[in-house]
């Protein structure tokens, strides 16, 4: 993936990142989805453009609605107040 990651570079991190949220394997999710294991790994490393029925069978095998590929992944903030950090 490159520096400025493009929309489809986006949507690649996004396939992967549900997939192990999920807890499977390429094979596992691209036999759920009916894919081709080859093609699974060519979306998540950004190659590709895949199609709408490919993009609802990978949701569907994950249990997801399709619409969690676009959207952006939640960042957590970790606050430490002083004397709350790691003691000794």
């Amino acid at each position: 993936m490159r520096n400025n990651p493009s929309r489809i570079d986006l949507l690649a991190l996004s396939i992967k990142r549900e997939r192990l949220a999920a807890g499977l394997s390429l094979t596992e999710l691209a036999k759920r989805a009916g894919v081709a294991k080859s093609t699974l790994s060519q979306l998540e490393s950004g190659i590709g453009n895949p199609s709408i029925e490919t993009l609802w069978s990978l949701a569907m095998a994950m249990g997801l609605q399709v619409t969690r590929f676009f959207e952006q992944p939640q960042q957590t903030l970790r606050v430490i107040r002083a004397n709350e950090g790691m003691t000794t």
